[in-house]
């Protein structure tokens, strides 16, 4: 996994500032900041272009469906689902930052576990 030095720093210091405010999202915040610690930091520029970083619009598709869909990765205060903008908080986010595109991942919400690529 690849991050980008910017999207590192940015995503820390949210991550210490939820952290403080004992926020409901504490096993997302864990998972985010255990997945970017471990990924390789590069440059802005050096990050190659099938990654996903943060403001990334990425096209996803569910294992089991043939429709697509496109959502934007965005910091927490700016998600609007109705916007397809998706918080890096989410389940849905923490499982595709960082990852090249073509992966599939699996994340959790509620009570299901989803595969998506």
């Amino acid at each position: 996994m690849i991050i980008s030095t910017l999207d590192f720093e940015l995503l820390m210091g949210c991550i210490r500032a939820l952290e403080c405010r004992h926020t409901t999202k504490f096993d997302e915040i864990q998972v985010l900041k255990r997945k970017i610690s471990l990924a390789q930091k590069v440059k802005p520029q050096d990050v190659p272009r099938n990654i996903v970083t943060m403001n990334s619009f990425v096209e996803l598709q569910r294992n089991n469906a043939e429709a697509s869909f496109t959502i934007k990765l965005v910091f927490p205060e700016y998600e609007n689902i109705k916007e397809n903008r998706i918080s890096i908080l989410s389940a849905l986010g923490v499982a595709i930052i960082s990852e090249k595109v073509g992966t599939e991942v699996v994340y959790h919400t509620w009570k299901n576990e989803n595969h998506i690529t």
